[in-house]
């Protein structure tokens, strides 16, 4: 069978490895908090064919639980089994006075849990108790099937994992490691363009300097994409970098059409004094168009993760409720 590792790249189209978005390490806490959810949802009649029996004595008389479950506390009065009653920590001195009513006998035993220790009373002798805990499993990438965990329900991490994915890759995206850096690229190649035209020292204010200069409107269309993309405009929260933070998908693509659409400015413009700027210009444009087609590109990419992420949350919330109807 293929790890799982692989299933989920095979979910997401992701190429997952020790330094990506999500890293390998990232993965293996996944697919850990998947099984870890999935087991919690099982009817208990279910979870007790996965449990663990923990046994004491007159040796060992309480048990450190670890974050396990606990699904049944049986004391042996040296006949049968007797099942334990659970009470709150704070009357477990109670429980031991024999002139109280919750006094607990070997007939009928009480356990409590302070501090992650569960204890009994009366104390186990030599015939002993019997804890049965539901321990969570720890999955790794490289694991291509889980100890103590329905078949039936075993698909479902890799899916849990692949959405958990989808999540950090879709959070890392607009970061500048993880895109096709259309605002710190393409448009700063764009800059350097206009830089080089601004260098030929061609004195004319109307063309070049004045606040309504072609080349002026040229520069601020671009600082306002900039702005949007990453600069904190109209927000840190509204900008495309701070909505996919937020996962918010509408605003996000919102931030991203203003973007293109500044751009769309900016080449209006330099289509103004193209004849002036020559060469300069014609490069400028050409990486507007890059900018365009990355911003538009990525764009599409984003869609696409988060449509695939919410398919793959219908398909593990329809496979909950079927293990749960077992």
């Amino acid at each position: 069978m293929a790890t799982f590792e692989a299933q989920v790249e095979g979910l997401t189209s992701l190429s997952i490895d020790g330094s990506s978005a999500p890293t390998q390490t990232e993965l293996t806490q996944y697919l850990t908090d998947g099984a870890k959810e999935i087991l919690n949802i099982l009817p208990v009649e279910k979870k007790m064919t996965y449990s663990t029996s923990n046994a004491l004595d007159n040796s060992t008389t309480y048990l450190t639980l670890g974050g396990s479950e606990i699904l049944g506390v049986m004391r042996d009065d040296g006949t049968i089994n007797q099942p334990c009653r659970r009470i709150p920590s704070t009357l477990s001195g109670r429980a031991q006075d024999s002139a109280e009513m919750i006094f607990g006998t070997t007939s009928d035993p009480v356990w409590w849990v302070v501090n992650n220790i569960l204890s009994i009373y009366p104390e186990p002798g030599s015939s002993g108790a019997t804890v049965q805990t539901l321990a969570y499993p720890a999955v790794a990438y490289g694991d291509s099937a889980i100890t103590k965990f329905p078949d039936e329900a075993e698909y479902l991490v890799p899916i849990y994992a692949a959405i958990k994915s989808l999540q950090n890759v879709m959070g890392n995206f607009l970061s500048n490691d993880n895109i096709d850096h259309a605002s710190t690229g393409a448009l700063a190649l764009i800059n350097t363009a206009l830089d080089r035209i601004a260098s030929y020292n061609w004195g004319d204010s109307d063309t070049f300097t004045s606040g309504n200069a072609q080349l002026t409107r040229v520069k601020n269309a671009l600082d306002q994409a900039s702005d949007i993309i990453n600069g904190n405009s109209p927000s840190s929260t509204t900008d495309a970098f701070g909505a996919q933070s937020n996962e918010d998908v509408e605003l996000t693509s919102s931030a991203l059409s203003i973007a293109s659409t500044e751009l769309n400015r900016a080449q209006q413009h330099l289509a103004e004094w193209s004849a002036i700027s020559g060469v300069a210009s014609s490069e400028a444009q050409g990486f507007i168009a890059e900018a365009q087609a990355r911003i538009a590109r990525d764009n599409q990419k984003y869609q696409w993760y988060q449509g695939q992420q919410v398919k793959l949350q219908a398909d593990y919330d329809k496979g909950l409720q079927v293990i749960m109807a077992v």
